[in-house]
């Protein structure tokens, strides 16, 4: 058994934001929308910041079980958490989270989940794939932001066989460290789609004003660029492809 982290002014300080205080449960998910998606990136980040993932407290080295399985082990939170990860199972989908660069002066991180890197719900190991997509994204957030930081969420790309259930969004979202919480300055929703924009206008009221204030609608890759430097975002062809779509 294996045992097991260009600016834009930050909205005002917060308290604990819990955000998505709604039943997210009683929403059902229509079958003719795009899909909500959300990447994840075996991450090799160069450099400094690889000094500091080494570094991390809540790192540590993938460990093969006898079955050759590769497991990976997270510690965050408080208290400290201790979650455990398949990493094999998650391999061709680890591209959904990546870390895409810095904004403003410090170790402010650029943070970019893919949607179109997600798991179609119609494979046959669905939820335990998304069980530990969940822990590695929850845990590998921790390892990735040092201080403050924004989201990019990509949508283009993503069909409707891949959208996540709402439970999902929102366990993700209220079982990340309150520090991750609070240090999230911006969401930027890049080619929303209009269910996700009918979805978030819905739910608008129930939504903590706070994380309200985070959320911005942004219609192309150059109005992105015109809020955060994208050169180290990494950006799937399939999104270049649709947002060169729209100027045709």
């Amino acid at each position: 058994t294996t045992s097991c982290r260009a600016s834009s002014p930050p909205p005002p300080e917060d308290d604990d934001d819990t955000g998505l205080d709604f039943d997210l449960d009683a929403m059902e998910t229509p079958s003719d929308t795009e899909s909500l998606h959300f990447p994840v990136y075996d991450l090799d980040l160069e450099g400094e910041r690889s000094e500091v993932r080494g570094q991390t407290a809540g790192y540590r080295e993938d460990v093969l079980d006898a079955q050759g399985t590769r497991w990976r082990c997270f510690s965050s939170g408080e208290p400290l958490h201790q979650s455990r990860v398949n990493m094999s199972v998650l391999q061709p989908f680890l591209r959904v989270l990546s870390h895409g660069g810095y904004y403003g002066d410090g170790m402010n991180d650029i943070i970019v989940f893919s949607s179109c890197y997600l798991p179609q719900n119609r494979l046959e190991n669905y939820q335990h794939v998304m069980d530990n997509l969940f822990r590695y994204v929850v845990g590998t957030l921790d390892l990735m932001v040092a201080e403050n930081y924004v989201m990019v969420y990509l949508c283009a790309g993503g069909q409707k066989d891949k959208l996540p259930e709402f439970s999902w969004l929102r366990e993700c979202y209220t079982t990340i460290d309150r520090r991750l919480r609070k240090n999230l300055k911006f969401f930027y929703v890049v080619h929303p789609t209009w269910y996700i924009k009918a979805l978030i206008t819905i739910i608008k009221p129930f939504i903590s004003s706070k994380f309200s204030r985070k959320l911005r609608f942004i219609n192309s890759l150059q109005e992105l660029s015109d809020f955060l430097p994208t050169e180290h975002v990494q950006i799937p062809d399939c999104v270049r492809q649709y947002d060169q779509s729209l100027t045709r």
